[in-house]
């Protein structure tokens, strides 16, 4: 375990660009070699993962931003 989240720090922590999408697979990872875990729990970290997913598609979707030295509309990309 020690190990893993030395692992995953060595490879985030100098990153220039820190982004959502660089934690979920080691998150999903770090989930995949815990023990078996009951159905509620389960059910939760996928509720997780889609409330997740819904605030990146509404950010991406209704707060677009503009920028005076680029034409056009930017959006965020996670």
């Amino acid at each position: 375990m020690l190990s893993f989240v030395l692992s995953v720090a060595l490879v985030l922590v100098p990153a220039p660009l820190i982004e959502f999408r660089y934690y979920t697979i080691p998150f999903v990872i770090l989930v995949l070699h815990f023990p078996v875990i009951d159905n509620g729990k389960l059910l939760a970290l996928g509720l997780l993962y889609v409330a997740a997913d819904l605030f990146i598609l509404v950010m991406f979707l209704f707060r677009p931003f503009h920028r005076e030295h680029e034409p056009g509309t930017q959006r965020f990309m996670w």
